[in-house]
């Protein structure tokens, strides 16, 4: 379905987000923030939730009964699927691919192969693409962060994760944020730094406090993270509506202009007004794209020397006329030999003996 800019709605928008951080940090109750969530808890972990901050979880020994779990009634009425950790997921990936075709996936000592590794690649970018696109869900992955060191020997934090799935984990992501303490206050930053990668987008970026929660306080950083997100998507394309229009009328006039040109004159008309105009966006190139198109379908060339367009058989006819410099002959190769080295001495011929009389 084609939308007009005035015409798009971002209010059900989904989000994809990725949170990272040492462990014991919160990781798994900030993403318990996110609107109307259900946890799928590969890493065991949601005892470690207080209680009261507890939502809907999902708790299965294998990925086939994790995918058997989406298709229930209350994962259709959530709105955002929580992935914890990110690091289990693979684990339990690596188990069903090796299962799924031993033969290309399991290598005989038991471990996963390279192709193995290929297809949990592969599935872990499906499975994210399906509950964000198909199921219309935000999704957000819990991972734990691992200290490692860059080149130079400085500490960088990393995600905990077997495989290059956690190279690809970033793309698809709109938010990603780093948690951690400074001083006594928890914080989320989602601009990256020397020690860490995060990603902001739509207005979300830098460093936010996390607040303390106690029992009876509301647990909605990430819903209002996801609001805050959406607003910005809305403004933004609210203020580009009237540039939009504004676009919009200065290409229909002056495409007009362009389809009614008739021969040169008419076309180097449009050429010599077309810079001075208020342009809009990339009106300026799309009109010079456009009259360039005019041009060529009357025949006519630009010509550089005159910065004017002219019909291309005239140009043609001048080009040929005009005497062209003889190139310089190239000089034989003896006497480049020749100006290259001193000319060899020619031998002195020998002085005729003098005759003498006999005795």
């Amino acid at each position: 379905m084609i939308q007009e800019p005035t015409e798009m709605n971002f209010e059900n928008k989904t989000f994809s987000a990725l949170l990272y951080g040492p462990p014991g940090i919160g990781k798994t109750t900030l993403a318990l923030s996110a609107p109307n969530p259900i946890l799928i808890d590969f890493d065991r972990g949601v005892s470690r939730v207080k209680a009261y901050h507890r939502r809907l979880t999902i708790m299965s020994d294998t990925y086939e009964e994790v995918l058997d779990d989406l298709a229930s009634p209350k994962v259709k009425a959530c709105e955002t699927l929580i992935i914890d950790t990110g690091g289990s997921f693979i684990t339990f990936l690596q188990d069903w691919a090796m299962r799924d075709n031993p033969v290309l996936n399991k290598q005989k000592n038991g471990a996963i192969s390279l192709k193995g590794f290929g297809a949990v690649k592969a599935e872990f970018a499906r499975f994210t693409a399906h509950v964000k696109y198909v199921m219309n869900k935000n999704v957000i992955y819990v991972f734990h962060s691992v200290e490692e060191k860059d080149k130079d020997g400085n500490p960088i934090q990393r995600l905990l994760c077997e495989g290059a799935a956690r190279n690809i984990v970033w793309q698809p992501c709109d938010f990603g944020g780093f948690i951690q303490m400074i001083g006594n206050k928890r914080t989320i930053s989602f601009t990256p730094e020397q020690e860490f990668f995060a990603k902001g987008c739509h207005g979300i970026e830098g460093r936010h406090d996390i607040p303390k929660l106690g029992v009876n306080d509301k647990n909605d950083f990430m819903t209002r993270i996801f609001e805050h997100a959406r607003a910005n998507i809305a403004a933004e394309s609210e203020a580009f509506s009237d540039v939009k229009e504004e676009y919009d009328r200065l290409m229909e006039e002056v495409r007009e202009v362009i389809d009614n040109c008739e021969n040169a004159d008419d076309c180097n008309a449009a050429a010599d007004a077309i810079p001075g105009l208020d342009h809009v966006l990339t009106s300026k190139k799309e009109l010079a794209k456009l009259l360039n198109e005019k041009a060529a379908a009357l025949g006519l060339i630009w010509d550089k020397d005159t910065k004017k367009y002219v019909p291309e058989a005239a140009l043609e006819a001048t080009t040929q006329q005009e005497p062209k410099e003889a190139a310089p002959k190239a000089a034989p190769k003896a006497a480049q030999k020749s100006s290259s080295k001193p000319a060899a001495k020619a031998p002195a011929k020998a002085a005729p003996k003098s005759k003498r009389g006999g005795k």
